[in-house]
């Protein structure tokens, strides 16, 4: 604290000049604990999405007809498959 000029500061102003510093890393650490434990639900989220799209591939090899368009049968069985049901 340059405008001390060598006194001793008391308890308020210790609290004061700190306050900013250690509220702004408790804040960052918060923030990178949350973006890293995001990252299993975006990996599973991303192998789900990668298990559907490979499912709905392989049973539209097969051309059944009637079967073009969102929560057709192809779709539901990709879901059922890739839930594990």
């Amino acid at each position: 604290m340059s405008d001390h000029s060598g006194q001793q500061l008391t308890a308020r102003e210790m609290v004061r000049a700190h306050a900013y510093p250690a509220l702004a890393a408790l804040s960052t650490i918060s923030l990178l604990a949350i973006a890293l434990l995001q990252i299993p639900g975006a990996v599973k989220a991303h192998r789900y999405n990668q298990c559907i799209d490979a499912q709905v591939a392989l049973r539209q090899a097969s051309n059944l007809t009637g079967q073009d368009g969102p929560g057709k049968l192809i779709d539901l069985k990709a879901v059922q498959h890739c839930e594990g049901l």
